[in-house]
């Protein structure tokens, strides 16, 4: 058993330092079209990239800046609205990158071992991804996944049966462009305060032994209204 929380340990140190490598990377050059499928023939079809440039969590008085750390990308079809939206190809059309958590477990900067990496990631399937066009919404159920060597690689804020369940709609337009290829969004800020965030789980190597820890640190469980969320996005529409 001992060696098996050893190992355990040292797994998460490795994933929390290869994690750390790519803290604050810049994301793929916008707009990315990858994993597109949207087949030229198809006049109803494109490719759709939602890129964050900046962004605030807010949890009950908690800030958490999201940075360059979300992207939806994939095909769309504007046959339906919303949309209907299909994943980039070999993902499931949500793509979050870490973002440090200002002053880690304990809320002491300096302290070793005390960073902590938050990683958005979507809560159930690709569908649960909606998109709207008229102006530009975005609703998708989230949850964060908390990496550091006390909290293990399992625990999460929110749950696939529990998720935080986002509705973002616009908050301040962007500036439209036109080209050949189809309509590039720029600067668009989405957000919301109607969300609720429910507390943590499998914090303390996947046991749940210091959720407590968390859910004090963050103010966790929070209800509905005091929470509040701000991202501005780079949308592009694009044919293939």
């Amino acid at each position: 058993m001992r060696s098996r929380k050893l190992t355990l340990a040292v797994a998460a140190v490795l994933a929390t330092m290869a994690l750390l490598g790519v803290v604050g990377s810049a994301q793929a050059a916008f707009p990315n079209t990858s994993g597109c499928t949207a087949r030229a023939e198809n006049p109803e079809q494109g490719c759709i990239d939602i890129q964050a440039r900046s962004g605030n969590l807010n949890i009950k008085g908690f800030n958490v800046p999201l940075h360059e750390s979300l992207e939806i990308r994939g095909t769309f079809n504007t046959a339906t609205e919303p949309l209907t939206f299909t994943p980039a190809t070999g993902t499931n059309g949500f793509i979050g990158t870490p973002v440090p958590v200002p002053g880690g477990v304990f809320g002491i900067e300096w302290l070793p071992g005390n960073s902590v990496l938050a990683i958005t990631e979507l809560a159930g399937p690709s569908s649960a991804i909606r998109i709207g066009l008229f102006p530009p919404t975005i609703r998708l159920p989230v949850k964060v996944r908390l990496v550091n060597l006390l909290l293990g690689m399992d625990c999460h804020i929110g749950t696939n049966s529990n998720p935080v369940v986002l509705t973002l709609p616009t908050t301040r337009p962007g500036t439209v462009s036109q080209s050949e290829r189809g309509i590039i969004i720029s600067g668009n800020v989405n957000g919301e305060s109607s969300f609720a965030v429910p507390g943590a789980t499998e914090c303390g190597l996947g046991l749940g032994l210091i959720n407590t820890l968390v859910n004090l640190r963050l103010g966790l469980p929070s209800s509905s209204g005091n929470n509040t969320i701000s991202i501005t996005n780079d949308i592009a529409l694009l044919h293939p």
